[in-house]
């Protein structure tokens, strides 16, 4: 997961670096959004589990663990409802597609985002 974020950005390019950031915080914000309780949620996954909030980029995978850890099946409901308010954000067309996992959504959306903008 972490080597496939390292090949979508040149660490040393303050320009990625600064897209990394932008996404990163639209993808905090979609949470938030979806979930009215959300700093709750995020805190209490800080706090209880490997989740943070920092590394939310470079590993979806464990914020969608925990999140099914917390909510059970609702999570994949959940999940969508993230997903579609960062394409959102980013301007970039929703698909669902029930086969990807929630890591390789948000890895794709990083590449679109840091090629388009």
């Amino acid at each position: 997961m972490i080597s496939e974020i390292t090949e979508i950005l040149d660490l040393n390019s303050p320009t990625h670096d600064r897209k990394k950031e932008e996404f990163r915080k639209y993808l905090i914000e979609s949470i938030e959004e979806v979930l009215s309780f959300s700093m709750v949620v995020l805190n209490f996954l800080e706090l209880n589990t490997s989740f943070k909030r920092t590394n939310i980029l470079e590993r979806p995978d464990i914020f969608s663990i925990e999140l099914e850890d917390l909510f059970g099946n609702s999570a994949k409901g959940i999940e969508d409802l993230i997903l579609e308010r960062l394409c959102k954000k980013i301007n970039k067309k929703y698909i669902k597609d029930r086969n990807m996992r929630f890591e390789d959504s948000i890895n794709e959306a990083l590449k679109g985002y840091v090629k388009y903008y």
